[in-house]
């Protein structure tokens, strides 16, 4: 099987995307955000349980494309035998329950949706087909060795963040132009904003700006040091 590209993930998301905003429930509304569970359950006819998937509670996801049974557990750490059926998606229990990881809960979910429905595109390929994936929230390194994981993890932002929702959102919270430099120390305007819109639309801090980045509206961002604009400043000085 050959793999998709970046622009192929795109289309079928915004395929899915022009459904998900024709189902009824969203009829005479305006849909200024994707909920992962309605996309999943609602629109994909899949069906979301909670437990915890492994011992050291880095699993965040599994789910597979036939009937398997596997090994989860309880709150107690004793290990269960959950039945999948082909059209469940398990998701750890500790996402759902800490408000503070509702973008990872959500992320999650649309990236075992994701592997959904690359399998269901590829309905005769075997080794898809035969596997169970187990998502652990890392995103594939460069190079890329599992291309499955980079195609779920792109598909599952295209999802998340359509690039229609993404303007709206951008318009909404008066950033319609962009953001050249997200920095929370020396743009704080620009970064309150930011997290505003990553709050609204339900998705990490990180998800918001990797998929801006791509559509080309977040030109630097300094996320996890914010100090290093002005080491790069320095930099320039010497």
């Amino acid at each position: 099987m050959g793999y998709l590209s970046r622009n192929d993930l795109e289309q079928i998301a915004t395929r899915i995307f022009n459904d998900y905003k024709n189902l009824p429930r969203f009829t005479g509304k305006q849909v200024d955000h994707v909920d992962p569970e309605i996309l999943a359950c609602g629109l994909c006819g899949l069906y979301i349980d909670h437990f915890h998937l492994s011992k050291d509670g880095l699993t965040l996801g599994m789910t597979a494309f036939k009937e398997v049974g596997v090994e989860v557990y309880d709150d107690s750490g004793q290990p269960y035998f959950y039945y999948l059926d082909g059209r469940t998606l398990l998701v750890e229990k500790d996402l759902k329950n800490d408000p503070i990881q509702y973008g990872r809960y959500h992320f999650t979910i649309a990236h075992e949706t994701a592997h959904q429905i690359l399998a269901d595109l590829h309905p005769t390929d075997r080794v898809i087909q035969n596997r169970i994936i187990c998502y652990r929230g890392q995103s594939p390194q460069y190079p890329i060795q599992d291309w499955d994981e980079w195609q779920a993890d792109n598909l599952a932002s295209s999802l998340l963040l359509p690039i229609e929702v993404v303007l709206q959102a951008l318009y909404r919270f008066d950033l319609e132009n962009g953001i050249e430099i997200l920095n929370r120390i020396y743009r704080p305007k620009e970064y309150e904003r930011f997290c505003k819109m990553a709050e609204f639309l339900g998705v990490s801090k990180q998800a918001m700006a990797i998929r801006l980045k791509r559509l080309g509206l977040l030109k630097k961002e300094y996320l996890q040091n914010p100090h290093a604009l002005v080491d790069v400043e320095k930099e320039d000085d010497d």
